[in-house]
């Protein structure tokens, strides 16, 4: 099939966004042709890594990898000690020279657009957003391949795709085009944890931080009277990227699938819905309080760990690690401060009428689609490095780092070290986390106890709290889980083309909305959202809910 690369971009400058469309040679949508003849460096009787050999020719092998924050020092996630080690370990034996291609986390779509505009994609296009994925396979720049042909070279990923269902999922719009890694724990998101000032709750009566968000308010003006914290006790920061303003906690359960199906996805926010519309609500009531900063819609990402290090504001959310450089900041300059995490402690009904509903991670890691751009040498290079990488001692080796260097063995259990600044081997961010989400999203032991141990943040004051508080939250995740109260978004069989053509557009308009919505009056917000979602709707988000409709009366959802 022909190539198409037409995208509309939004590309980051120093200090401004500039809005380009770049337009592609033809109109005609999908992956190119299928992989599937061998090199000569693949045996054709033997499969795995015994059947390999080295490269005639030296092949380039540009492999995406996220760079996000590095703060204190942290390891450049595209040239560093282990990408070096990748390259020693498997690169020079088999003669590939493997090179990662940084890509800002958040700024995907509008860098691979580019690099597709320039024909310089890397060997494949990933993404943990699956209406993302769509939008790369419709504009071309996935190509697909021949599964026998894969499973010859990687047999050990290709069975870890069977062995968690995930080989179901290969195909967009009938076309053999993604690999996907594997994700454990899909029924829950303990991993991503918020903490908060377990001292400041204690102060005003509380013992745990309330989940009623009634119960919050109250707590929140027993703080301000004391004294404690900043202007703006939680903080608050500009909207972007995916994800933004979720309203799983606001929907009604059993969810309508009509509506789960054309407004659920997390990645385009469902302003003109009901559940956004009480969610905007309550943000709307924090702003008017104070308790959201005046100019939140200024403030970068960086804030939101100043605000929490300097004692200003009462919560701070990131993805759990032994290692998180946040909390070595907070305690140097908090030392008689202790902090909690909040839990979900199963199935509740709110005074409001919310709940704890939340958006499971699902079984599904990192989609992968190998490009449309990359040689047959490429590919196949590509295939080696990920049946390479899914061998448990390599996997264990680039996930945990060196033994008394990276970790250290506690009762037969690897432990990281904490602080692993100024360290030759430094892993990067959380573990090195965006080098092997290709094989999986998270580590694990194949224990949940010893999973959750490894994703506690260690060797501070509150350790010991944070783990049986980790672990709670995933039980009460779980309950949430069985109850109906968590399932994964939509997936639609299709490409949404309207999705790929209006989200970039509707997540800036919606950022502006909101704005809009939450910084007004609190007795001007019915009439606010009702003007914002009519905006909305004719900037593009009705003609998706139109042709998600239509997919989904047809069946074409999973």
């Amino acid at each position: 099939m022909k190539k198409s690369f037409k995208k509309l971009l939004t590309v980051a400058l120093a200090t401004a966004m500039a809005v380009t469309m770049l337009a592609g040679c033809g109109k005609d949508k999908g992956a190119s042709g299928a992989s599937g003849s061998f090199t000569k460096n693949i045996s054709k009787t033997v499969a795995g890594m015994d059947g390999w050999s080295k490269f005639s020719n030296k092949v380039t092998l540009k492999i995406p990898v996220y760079q996000r924050a590095t703060p204190n020092g942290a390891a450049d996630a595209a040239n560093n000690y282990w990408t070096d080690w990748v390259q020693k370990e498997f690169g020079d034996k088999y003669n590939i020279d493997v090179q990662y291609v940084a890509l800002a986390r958040g700024q995907e779509n509008e860098l691979y657009a580019l690099k597709a505009a320039a024909k310089e994609l890397p060997v494949c296009c990933f993404e943990y957003d699956y209406p993302d994925v769509t939008l790369y396979q419709s504009e071309g720049y996935f190509s697909e391949y021949d599964k026998d042909w894969f499973k010859h070279i990687a047999p050990t990923y290709w069975q870890a795709m069977v062995d968690n269902g995930l080989d179901k999922y290969t195909d967009i719009n009938g076309e053999t085009v993604l690999l996907i890694g594997t994700r454990p724990y899909g029924k829950t998101n303990y991993q991503f944890v918020t903490f908060y000032r377990a001292d400041w709750v204690k102060a005003a009566g509380y013992d745990t931080y309330p989940s009623d968000p009634n119960e919050q308010l109250k707590m929140y003006e027993k703080i301000k009277k004391l004294g404690l914290g900043g202007d703006h006790l939680l903080g608050g920061t500009k909207i972007e990227g995916n994800g933004v303003d979720q309203n799983y906690a606001y929907r009604t359960y059993p969810q309508d699938k009509l509506l789960w199906a054309t407004t659920g996805d997390y990645s385009i926010p469902a302003l003109s819905t009901e559940a956004q519309k009480a969610f905007l609500k309550f943000q709307n009531k924090l702003y008017n309080l104070g308790y959201i900063d005046d100019e939140y819609n200024t403030r970068t990402s960086d804030y939101a760990i100043s605000d929490f290090v300097s004692g200003k504001t009462l919560t701070y959310s990131c993805y759990s690690t032994n290692n998180i450089d946040v909390l070595n900041q907070f305690y140097k300059e908090n030392p008689d401060a202790s902090l909690g995490i909040i839990t979900n402690n199963g199935p509740e009904t709110y005074s409001d009428g919310s709940c704890n509903a939340f958006r499971p991670n699902g079984i599904f890691g990192e989609y992968i689609g190998f490009s449309s751009q990359a040689t047959e040498e490429e590919k196949t290079a590509f295939a080696m490095y990920l049946e390479w990488m899914s061998q448990p001692d390599i996997l264990f080796t680039l996930q945990w780092g060196f033994e008394g260097k990276n970790f250290n063995y506690v009762d037969g259990t690897p432990v990281s070290v904490a602080d692993q600044s100024g360290l030759a081997e430094q892993q990067s961010h959380n573990n090195n986390v965006d080098m092997w989400c290709l094989v999986t999203a998270t580590r694990s032991l194949g224990n949940v106890d010893k999973d959750i141990q490894a994703i506690t943040p260690l060797g501070y004051k509150d350790s010991d709290a944070f783990l049986k508080q980790i672990k709670a939250n995933y039980e009460g995740q779980l309950k949430c889980y069985e109850a109906g109260l968590a399932s994964p978004d939509c997936m639609f069989q299709v490409s949404i083309a309207s999705s790929d053509e209006y989200k970039n557009t509707l997540l800036t308009k919606y950022a502006e909305l909101r704005d809009k919505i939450v910084m007004g009056s609190e007795a001007d917000f019915e009439k606010n959202y009702k003007a914002a979602s009519d905006e909305y709707l004719k900037a593009g988000y009705q003609a998706i809910i139109d042709e998600k409709t239509k997919a989904f009366n047809a069946g074409k959802y999973n």
